[in-house]
């Protein structure tokens, strides 16, 4: 029986995380399950009370800052903690050594990064039998260009991306304009090439084990960096063993490529539109496995 685990990234509507995780209950699932910081004080226990079939571990909880590194910490986080337990567990991998899951020499078959808004769209037996139809495969997607100030995310040195002050966002375009002024490319003879995409995923263990082994690597050339979870995993997998098994690189299949679907047309720059009871039937015709963003449930 392959197994899968699921990555959640969560800071708000709780209620509606417990919707979610219900809808991965599932003997063939495990979660894994971060809670920003922020948050403040919680019970834990409220999001494990009604599930039956998976088990639910909790990563310690990192003040994520958007647009700052520790978006992408708090992913690898997930994933050390998903696939250190997979593998029997390794030193500070797992969340709670006492309840790891055993007899995962191999690795999940499949670690899917989902938000604390997502929602599945088809039943856990559609989409496992989709994985095993495309074994093998990475759902990652790829943007078809990179523009200059894409590049510039990582090309430039982004220092108050984690600051709490009101004066890091102008503080951050002053230092951005001088080092456009003195030339500065801090990739300048890496002979990195940048990918951009979306950063939710659904990957193999060979290519979450890859990610892990490369973290020092990632933090090198990513810290200190501005919304650079959308650029070190495409940039990390376009280079790497793995590339000739990416489902989609070239885009041909649009948002299929990472299997999600989210609707940027009615939302606006910073937020993708919230769907509503009156988006249903559109969103069970989709093909896609996974929808994003949601406040409540609206496909019952």
């Amino acid at each position: 029986m392959n197994r899968h685990a699921y990555l959640i990234m969560a800071h708000n509507h709780f209620d509606f995380l417990k919707e979610l995780l219900l809808c991965l209950d599932d003997r063939r699932n495990d979660i894994y399950l971060h809670i920003d910081k922020k948050a403040g004080s919680l019970d834990l226990n409220q999001f494990s009370t009604d599930l039956k079939e998976s088990r639910l571990f909790f990563t310690d909880r990192l003040d994520v800052r958007w647009g700052g590194y520790s978006q992408i910490a708090c992913e690898l986080l997930l994933l050390k903690a998903a696939a250190g337990c997979s593998h029997g567990g390794r030193d500070g991998a797992c969340p709670d050594e006492t309840s790891a899951p055993r007899n995962h020499e191999k690795g999940y078959a499949y670690y899917h990064l989902l938000s604390g808004s997502d929602l599945p769209l088809k039943s856990q037996d559609e989409i496992h039998a989709f994985f095993d139809r495309h074994a093998g495969k990475e759902f990652l997607a790829f943007d078809k260009e990179l523009s200059r100030q894409a590049r510039e995310r990582v090309s430039l040195w982004h220092y108050f991306r984690e600051s709490r002050s009101p004066l890091a966002e102008p503080a951050d375009h002053v230092l951005t304009l001088l080092q456009r002024l003195l030339h500065i490319d801090r990739l300048k003879g890496t002979g990195i090439e940048l990918r951009k995409g979306p950063n939710w995923f659904s990957i193999t263990d060979g290519l979450a084990q890859y990610v892990l082994e490369h973290e020092d690597w990632i933090r090198k050339h990513f810290s200190h960096s501005v919304c650079a979870d959308e650029l070190f995993l495409q940039t990390l997998a376009a280079a790497s063993p793995f590339r000739e098994n990416i489902y989609d690189e070239e885009g041909k299949s649009g948002s299929m490529a990472n299997l999600r679907y989210v609707d940027w047309e009615r939302g606006n720059e910073n937020s993708p539109y919230t769907f509503q009871e009156e988006d249903k039937e559109l969103l069970l015709g989709l093909p896609h496995l996974f929808a994003r963003k949601f406040e409540r449930n609206v496909l019952k």
